[in-house]
């Protein structure tokens, strides 16, 4: 039993903010990292995770979160539709 390090639960954090999950994984005694070896996830809303919450982790390992921008953010920012005048040849 020596070195091992005690487990805690992975909390589930889709749907919150980036901002807001960190503090939640760090709470639980874990590293929240970006996808493909980030240092910190992007800004923006938690859509995935890895760990899946419920899991059991040692302390101090890493949840993997994966975020998309939320409205407001300019994601949600379409370009202008054409007209018909755009599609005639010139």
């Amino acid at each position: 039993m020596r070195g091992r390090r005690p487990v805690t639960e992975v909390p589930d954090v889709i749907g919150l903010g980036t901002e807001d999950a960190c503090d939640i994984v760090r709470r639980a005694g874990l590293v929240p990292r970006g996808p493909d070896g980030e240092a910190s996830p992007q800004p923006g809303v938690v859509v995935a995770q890895a760990p899946v919450a419920g899991a059991g982790a040692t302390r101090g390992g890493e949840v993997v979160l994966w975020t998309q921008l939320g409205p407001g953010s300019g994601s949600d920012i379409l370009p202008p539709p054409q007209t018909d005048s755009a599609l005639q040849p010139v």
